[in-house]
């Protein structure tokens, strides 16, 4: 990488398909200094193609050989790369698809916005659906335009988000307890209490896929379709984080709203319904009860 700033990504992968990941990871190897795999899967995948990402004189692969979470695995990552003073740091998805330029415009609007006096915590990409080419827009907290092309946000999908090593040094690491859903959430509300903010640019667009597919009820309400397992993380995470006082009011209230349809719709309207209704009942048990970690535990 020419750039003499020294940015090293994180890629968080499980049970991945080879040939998008050698896609992706050529992709990103082209923007950055060091490419760190944080392989979850608990039967790695060993064949010709992966050995050569691993043999990378670019990438450093670390199988943890069980699945530790999102959260642990990202902080497996970051702290390789703080020990080897990156001074950003890029998060990915192993089905997230960086454009050439997603490095270049990350780091020049973060340079920018901080040479205006701005605390900045993380920066992302305009992201979409690589399914319908929809781009991702909170109900709610749209932010205001600032800056030129940056847009402030309250939180970001990790994946394809830029963050500076002095934020995660002064904000702290993901948090591992949560296992997978709402970390990189949580971290961004974490950065705010602490002054950081977040920002999508809108010079840089990157597709992403957020559940299996999805649909909407009554042409209003967009219902993402995970996998039965997930709506346990989704529904305990949720209730972990409404008693935190950094969390946002409006996403409490919303989320109270969502979980609520997500009760009824999923059981309703989306097989295999008996399991993921046994999912979600267990995922408010113990978010109730404070049982934190991977569902294995319990």
């Amino acid at each position: 990488m020419s750039n003499k700033i020294r940015v090293y990504a994180v890629m968080v992968c499980y049970n991945p398909n080879i040939s998008e990941l050698i896609h992706h990871t050529s992709s990103i190897i082209q923007q950055v200094e060091k490419l760190i795999v944080v392989d979850n899967s608990e039967n790695p995948v060993n064949n010709g193609l992966i050995e050569e990402i691993k043999n990378h004189s670019s990438i450093q692969w670390i199988a943890l050989n069980k699945n530790e979470g999102i959260g642990f695995a990202q902080n497996v990552g970051i702290r390789e790369a703080l020990r080897e003073d990156a001074e950003f740091i890029l998060l990915l998805d192993q089905d997230s698809n960086p454009p050439s330029t997603l490095v270049e415009e990350l780091s020049k609007g973060i340079l920018f916005l901080k040479s205006k006096g701005v605390k900045v915590g993380c920066m992302g990409p305009e992201v979409f659906n690589k399914e319908s080419s929809e781009v991702y827009t909170p109900l709610l907290n749209k932010g205001a335009m600032e800056f030129q092309n940056f847009n402030e946000r309250d939180a970001l999908i990790s994946s394809g988000t830029l963050i500076p090593s002095e934020s995660l040094e002064t904000v702290g690491l993901m948090e591992e307890e949560l296992f997978i859903d709402l970390v990189d959430f949580e971290w961004c509300w974490r950065a705010k209490e602490s002054g950081y903010r977040s920002f999508v640019t809108r010079n840089v667009r990157m597709g992403h896929m957020v559940g299996q597919k999805n649909t909407k009820i009554l042409g209003v309400y967009n219902l993402l379709i995970p996998s039965p397992l997930r709506h346990y993380y989704q529904f305990r995470n949720s209730i972990f984080l409404f008693t935190r006082s950094y969390v946002p009011l409006y996403w409490k209230v919303r989320v109270i709203v969502e979980r609520m349809i997500d009760l009824v719709a999923y059981p309703l309207l989306v097989g295999p319904r008996a399991k993921r209704l046994h999912y979600i009942l267990k995922g408010i048990i113990h978010g109730i009860s404070g049982k934190k970690g991977s569902i294995t535990k319990w």
